[in-house]
């Protein structure tokens, strides 16, 4: 079952979804074909839209079937099966929107030479605000995003974006928002990206101007996310995109925010 926004677009398939990926591979490894289940997802997340709609799902799921059953599976063996239900989304198993639904803050994800998941606490005054764009996306979008992406790229761009990648980690290291801004300015997916877009640079201008210290896309798009320093300043942000978006006549959605604490059990019947 499947409620919430956007649970019309979703397939109840268990191999087309999901949720029905990750239980279909724990249920086999696990032996568990003697229960029945009914899986009811209940979330306010729109699909296909950058925000890690099926990663939340996934990690739901495992993070479900591991407590109620008491299976002990350790971390990286509990985020391999919540891995499993991106197959549905993406086409493969990727861990980025899986580690950050899982552990909440910021997460670095190294998959070589074997898979490591390194959590680092965000600054307690570190805000987002994330845009959705009310727009028509394209079935399998991570997909279509990826393809987007340059097959080859500069040598000068990936050291810049290296450069900036280490700058976030370090701004996070410090509890430095205004260093982990800095970092935040994506020199190779983004510009492919932002052609997907509508509006994408008259939002990130004015986000920019109206007091956000940094900009960028939401996972593949087209959702878009501005950080700031306070709170206080998130209506304005927020306002400002809102009004972006209405002189181009493309409606959104926005939400205020602050990073999360991870994956929990809220109650057990």
């Amino acid at each position: 079952k499947i409620k919430g926004e956007g649970s019309k677009s979703i397939p109840l398939d268990p191999d087309q979804n999901s949720s029905g990926k990750v239980a279909r591979r724990i249920i086999a490894d696990y032996n568990l074909h003697r229960y029945d289940f009914i899986i009811e997802i209940e979330k306010n997340i729109p699909p296909g839209y950058g925000m890690g709609s099926s990663a939340a799902s996934a990690v739901a799921t495992a993070v479900a079937f591991n407590k109620i059953f008491k299976l002990d599976i350790n971390d990286a063996e509990l985020l391999d099966y919540a891995a499993e239900g991106e197959i549905a989304s993406a086409g493969v198993k990727h861990y980025d929107n899986i580690a950050g639904s899982f552990f909440g803050d910021f997460v670095i994800v190294r998959s070589l030479p074997k898979l490591e998941f390194i959590k680092i606490k965000s600054p307690k005054d570190l805000t987002l605000v994330v845009c959705v764009p009310l727009i028509d996306v394209p079935k399998m979008k991570t997909e279509v995003a990826r393809k987007a992406l340059p097959e080859e790229v500069p040598l000068k761009k990936m050291v810049q974006n290296l450069s900036n990648a280490c700058t976030i980690v370090a701004g996070f290291f410090n509890q430095d928002i205004q260093m982990i801004c800095n970092g935040i300015d994506d020199c190779i997916i983004e510009p492919a990206r932002q052609k997907m877009i509508p509006g994408f640079e008259q939002v990130k201008e004015r986000s920019l101007k109206s007091g956000a210290l940094a900009f960028a896309i939401s996972g593949a798009g087209p959702s878009t996310i501005a950080f700031l320093n306070s709170k206080s300043k998130g209506s304005e942000v927020s306002d400002t995109m809102k009004e972006t978006y209405g002189k181009l006549n493309i409606g959104c959605k926005t939400f205020i925010c602050n990073p999360s604490s991870g994956a929990k059990i809220i109650s057990i019947k």
